[in-house]
């Protein structure tokens, strides 16, 4: 396989790893939310309707969740296509 496919072909992958994770991720944290404070998470921080409190901490711990779930997931793929193809994954 020539470079341009194979580097396509981890962009793929490794975006695919990393969205897969996110959505894991975001409903992991609705319901530690949910579970924490009885109430639903603020649905959207910005809004004058959530207090500062609450968008800050919402959004501080599903930035560190998502971040840290995307990077987990980027290096599980770099993993298994090392494991697969013996190589490191194209930059």
């Amino acid at each position: 396989m020539s470079a341009a496919p194979t580097k396509a072909l981890w962009m793929v992958i490794g975006a695919g790893a990393a969205i897969a994770s996110g959505a894991v991720t975001k409903r992991a944290l609705d319901a530690g939310w949910r579970a924490a404070t009885d109430d639903d998470p603020p649905d959207d921080p910005d809004s004058l309707k959530i207090g500062w409190r609450d968008a800050l901490i919402w959004t501080a711990v599903s930035a560190l969740a998502v971040g840290v779930a995307q990077l987990t997931a980027r290096r599980g793929a770099a993993l298994g296509w090392r494991q697969v193809t013996g190589k490191r994954p194209p930059s």
